[in-house]
């Protein structure tokens, strides 16, 4: 993405309504796996590290961490590795003082076979910097242990595109069939992919389509911006809404999370 946007995104994501969102769907799909599971994979899973008798993972990997917001939420007692191309953005994640940060791209990632219980990776296989999703993909199934899990955020829907897109360096935008496919196709087996932020879906989603039309040709900017305090917190209000019809399974969304699992196969472990 644009420089300056690592810079945004350092400032605000930490109070921003819909980063902290995303954070809490995060922790609440690794809390549902985690009711289904049991075994390596149960500890793997369980909800942010909350009980201090259950075992916790070996490794989790954030493949694709940014300046860091969500490898700092994740408990101290993991070791819990990020990684990312920009060295950017590694310079602001390093001022949240994480110990286990590492420069490099998705498609290559530079950890060992089956080394990790949980591949977390929020918004980043969308970006023109990843060539090959299917591959970076790939790459992150193959870090990942038999029996542990991927947790992926990406965008919705191509016609959504629109100057955030081209400040953040979008190079696709995804349909549910078309993730599970492409989950399928790197050797996961789906779980669970639904869209989300569907509730602000209708006005936000006329509001790129009217701004795409009146700044066609301006330079691209980002939607993150500072947001006066009240709409933050009333935009972070219906998402909070948003979250007690989750088994609603609507087919719109302005984003969408997948949980998906490698299967473990005999001597995998």
């Amino acid at each position: 993405m644009e420089p300056r946007e690592y810079a945004t995104m350092f400032a605000l994501e930490e109070g921003h309504w819909w980063y902290r969102s995303l954070r809490r769907r995060i922790r609440r799909a690794l809390g549902r796996i985690a009711e289904v599971e049991d075994g390596p994979a149960q500890s793997a899973l369980t909800t942010m590290g909350t009980s201090d008798d259950t075992p916790l993972p070996r490794l989790c990997l954030d493949a694709g961490c940014g300046s860091g917001m969500l490898l700092a939420s994740l408990p101290s007692a993991w070791t819990a590795v990020g990684c990312d191309l920009s060295a950017t953005a590694l310079a602001f994640a390093r001022r949240r003082t994480l110990p286990h940060l590492a420069r490099a791209s998705v498609a290559e990632l530079p950890f060992a076979d089956a080394c990790a219980d949980l591949v977390v990776s929020a918004d980043v296989i969308y970006h023109r910097d990843v060539p090959d999703d299917v591959a970076a993909l790939r790459e992150m199934a193959r870090c990942l242990r038999g029996g542990g899990y991927l947790v992926l955020n990406v965008p919705a829907f191509a016609w959504l595109y629109s100057a955030h897109d081209r400040a953040i360096h979008t190079a696709r935008r995804y349909q549910c069939a078309e993730l599970r496919a492409k989950l399928e196709r790197a050797g996961l087996t789906p779980v669970r992919v639904r869209y989300w932020n569907w509730l602000l879906f209708p006005p936000l989603a006329l509001l790129r389509l009217w701004r795409r039309g009146r700044v066609a040709g301006a330079a691209p900017a980002s939607d993150l911006r500072p947001l006066p305090a009240g709409i933050n917190t009333l935009l972070g209000a219906v998402l909070r809404i948003e979250e007690w019809f989750d088994p609603l399974r609507l087919p719109f969304g302005l984003s969408l999370l997948a949980v998906a699992r490698k299967e473990t196969d005999a001597g995998s472990r």
